[in-house]
């Protein structure tokens, strides 16, 4: 468990995009979770109007998350969240 790193994204999209940005994380979510060692991966639209999407990912440790960065559903999210957002900033802790 001491291995565990969580991952939060706080992205910030364009208005016109929204919807489009919201669908391609969701879709990058429910094949994300079904990885081996990705223990958890929720997304948060905010509730107050913002164009904000926040990511909560949890995993086993770097090799996995490292891994899952190869995948095709993730790279197919970058794809999709090019020049759609107007910032992404990512946070990584290991967990204790």
């Amino acid at each position: 468990m001491d291995n565990e790193v969580m991952i939060v994204v706080d992205i910030l999209c364009e208005t016109q995009h929204y919807r489009t940005v919201l669908n391609a994380i969701y879709e990058c979510a429910s094949d994300s979770i079904l990885e081996d060692g990705c223990e958890r991966y929720d997304v948060f639209p905010d509730v107050n109007g913002s164009q904000r999407i926040t990511l909560i990912e949890m995993w086993r440790d770097i090799d996995t998350l490292e891994q899952h960065k190869t995948l095709s559903h993730y790279l197919q999210l970058q794809t999709s969240l090019e020049g759609r957002v107007l910032s992404v900033v990512i946070k990584t802790a290991r967990v204790f």
